[in-house]
This record gives C-alpha cells, sequence and structure tokens, in this order.
C-alpha cells in the first residue's frame, strides 16, 4: 500500500513498498498525481516486472545510454555526443544519483551556458545549448523507458532560455555573397595562377562547383569522376576526418541527403576542362599524382583536401580579390539565395540542397524569402495602382 506525505515545499512524497521494504518514487506537485505515479509503480511490482536501481548514478546511466548510441547513430555523431557529454554534462551530474536530479537544477545548469562574457556575448551560442539540452533530454527519457530507473523525465517540454532574441538572430543569420561578390570573386580565381602548378585551377574549380550545385563542402570533396553522368551527379558520400586526422568516407547527413541533381551547361564545359588539365598533368608531370580513388577534388599530391587548408586558402583569396571571407559554408548558401531570387520553388531548393524536409529551408531562408516576397507584392501594388 502506497504512503503519500506533504512536504514543507508543498510538494509530495510517493513510497511503495516492495518485499517488506518502503522506498521513495520521487516528488511530485499534487497528491493527485503522486497517487497516479504510485499506481503504476505497484502495477510493475504486482505483476513481477522488475523495479531497476533507483540510486543508479546519472554517470552509469549515461554510460549505458552511450552504448545505446553507438549502435544507432553514425560514428561522427557519435563522437560528438561524446564530446558533448564529457565536456558540458558530466561535469556537473556525473555523480549524483539519477533520481536526485530535478527540474529546477537542470535549468540552472542550461540557463549558466547562456551567461554573458565580458564582452556582452552569450558564452556559448544559442544552437550549441539547443543541443546540450538535447543530449540532457535524451539520457533522461533513456532513464525513464529502457532502464525504468525514473517515472518521468524531468527535463520534459523544458526550453533553452534565449537572454536576447536580438543577438540570437544576428547569431544565426545566414552568410551568403550577392551575385556581384561571387562573380568578383570567381573572376580573380580564374585569372590566379598557382605558383608550382599556374594552369591547374583547383580553388576556381571548387568555388564554381559549390556556387552552382550547393553542395556541402564534405559532399564535394567525396566526389568521384564517376559520379558525374552528362548533367547530373550522383551524392551518396562525404569525407570526414577520423582521430589521426587522416580521411575516411561515411554515409550522408540523413535519407534526404541522398540525391542526385542536374548542373548546367557552362559547370559542365568547365569540368571537362579541369578534368582534361588534371588528367596532362598526371600523365605529363611526374610532381603531379593521380589519387586512387579518382576523386574530382585532388591536390597535386594526389591527397584529398582538409578543411581546414581550404579554410585558410579561400580566406587569403578572398582578401586578394577584395571579397569578404564569410565562411566556407557561403558557396552553399549563395546558391540556395541565388535560386530563390531567381524565381526556384522553395520545394526544388529543399530537395536540391538535400534538405530533410521543406521546413528546413524554410526556416534557414526565412530572411531572404520575406524580402522576395515584399519585392512581388511591391511589383503588384504597382502593377494595380490606380
Amino acid at each position: 500500500m502506497a504512503t503519500f506525505r506533504k512536504l514543507p515545499s508543498g510538494k509530495w512524497q510517493a513510497r511503495v513498498s516492495k518485499e517488506g521494504k518502503e522506498f521513495s518514487i520521487g516528488t511530485y506537485r499534487t497528491k493527485k498525481e503522486a497517487e497516479i505515479e504510485a499506481a503504476k509503480v505497484e502495477e510493475r511490482i504486482y505483476y513481477g516486472q522488475t523495479l531497476n536501481d533507483r540510486n543508479m548514478l546519472f554517470g552509469e546511466v549515461v554510460k549505458n545510454w552511450l552504448e545505446h548510441k553507438k549502435a544507432n547513430v553514425k560514428e561522427s555523431t557519435f563522437a560528438q555526443l561524446e564530446v558533448i557529454i564529457r565536456n558540458h554534462v558530466l561535469p556537473t551530474f556525473e555523480h549524483k544519483k539519477i533520481m536526485t536530479i530535478h527540474r529546477p537544477e537542470i535549468k540552472r545548469w542550461i540557463a549558466k551556458f547562456g551567461e554573458l562574457d565580458e564582452n556582452g556575448k552569450e558564452k556559448y551560442s544559442f544552437g550549441s545549448r539547443l543541443k546540450y539540452l538535447s543530449v540532457m533530454k535524451s539520457i533522461l527519457h533513456y532513464a525513464v523507458h529502457e532502464l525504468e530507473v525514473l517515472e518521468k523525465n524531468p527535463a520534459d517540454k523544458l526550453r533553452v532560455p534565449v537572454q536576447d532574441s536580438v543577438a540570437v538572430k544576428k547569431d544565426e543569420e545566414v552568410k551568403y555573397f550577392s551575385l556581384e561578390e561571387l562573380n568578383k570573386l570567381l573572376d580573380f580565381m580564374k585569372t590566379y595562377k598557382h605558383q608550382r602548378f599556374p594552369d591547374y585551377q583547383l580553388y576556381y574549380m571548387l568555388m564554381y562547383f559549390l556556387s552552382k550545385t550547393g553542395l556541402r563542402i564534405s559532399e564535394a570533396l567525396a566526389l568521384r569522376w564517376e559520379d558525374i553522368d552528362d548533367d547530373k551527379i550522383t551524392i551518396d558520400k562525404q569525407t570526414s576526418r577520423d582521430d589521426n586526422n587522416k580521411v575516411k568516407l561515411t554515409t550522408l547527413k540523413n535519407a534526404a541527403s541522398y540525391r542526385t541533381i542536374k548542373i548546367d551547361q557552362d559547370l559542365i564545359r568547365e569540368l571537362k576542362k579541369f578534368k582534361l588539365k588534371q588528367n596532362e598533368l598526371v600523365l605529363g608531370d611526374p610532381r603531379f599524382r593521380k589519387n586512387e580513388d579518382g576523386i574530382i577534388f585532388q591536390n597535386y599530391n594526389g591527397h584529398y583536401l582538409t578543411p581546414s587548408i581550404i579554410r585558410e586558402t579561400i580566406q587569403k583569396y578572398c582578401k586578394k580579390a577584395g571579397v569578404e571571407y564569410k565562411g566556407t559554408h557561403v558557396f552553399r548558401h549563395t546558391h540556395a539565395v541565388l535560386l530563390l531570387e531567381s524565381g526556384a520553388s522553395l520545394k526544388y531548393v529543399s530537395n536540391r540542397l538535400g534538405h530533410k524536409t521543406i521546413k528546413t529551408t524554410a526556416d534557414t531562408y526565412l530572411a531572404i524569402t520575406e524580402k522576395i516576397e515584399e519585392d512581388e507584392l511591391q511589383k503588384f501594388a504597382s502593377y494595380i495602382q490606380r
């Protein structure tokens, strides 16, 4: 028979008995909630279902959760989860009993990441805090539904607090080149001569290709010549790096990322010229080695390009061209924005970029689509003005 006790805090504690021993199953806002949860536990006891150790430490739960995740997520995703757990979750909760972790403590923990530094900026971005809270919710969900050491998830429906909505909006602003900026950079790259191999315009081809296709850089670097069939490109892999910084090919971000897209005749011509020059160098210059996988964007050593080198190199070229450096993802955003400005539908852009849902595309380019809609409305208003 369950017993209930009202605590000084105003909450109700529920206790149940098993094999002559009474133990607490938690505290609840009302006596009714406590009675409902106690009934669930007593039902499990009656039918002989296992009641796991409710004194289990949070660190033990995390260990079990990570083993579960390792079998169900990509290797790169698992590595990211391990970093978040090690650096941002365990320092606060590792040695606490799982049943003693309550909602207010989790709220204080996630709010701490949003505190402002000496420059008035949040210590961690809104997106980072979303990830941390999502991981915490997943761990506690696992504790409730798999380990059954909790009756309910104390982080359920918890949201990340926002210190300054204007700052967050600015932080998440999509960076892209205007058509004028893009052409200025590409014109410079077209005439730029590399010291060792002046006619091997690797970075011009990479920038031009990214701006014409909208591929993620990791997808472009994994592409092989055999992935191009006339005016179609098949995207079915991407590059990543292991702990020793060695390149490896992995699966794509999600099912929607596996796609085949069409390319225009200008890009086809540039790719053909680039392939011809690459083959000439492989056959005619012993210093230039062929990549054994037949990738498109190889360096003269026959190696895959690395993200860090790409960032440094593009930053250098932007400075020389007199164009503001906006990161390496800028070409993907530029491709999407120019498509939208030219009149392409959100659905077409979403499919081309390999977004999981059209909502992702709409949310990412909300400001751009709103401006386009406003411009179109102004055209309509001018047209029918009396």
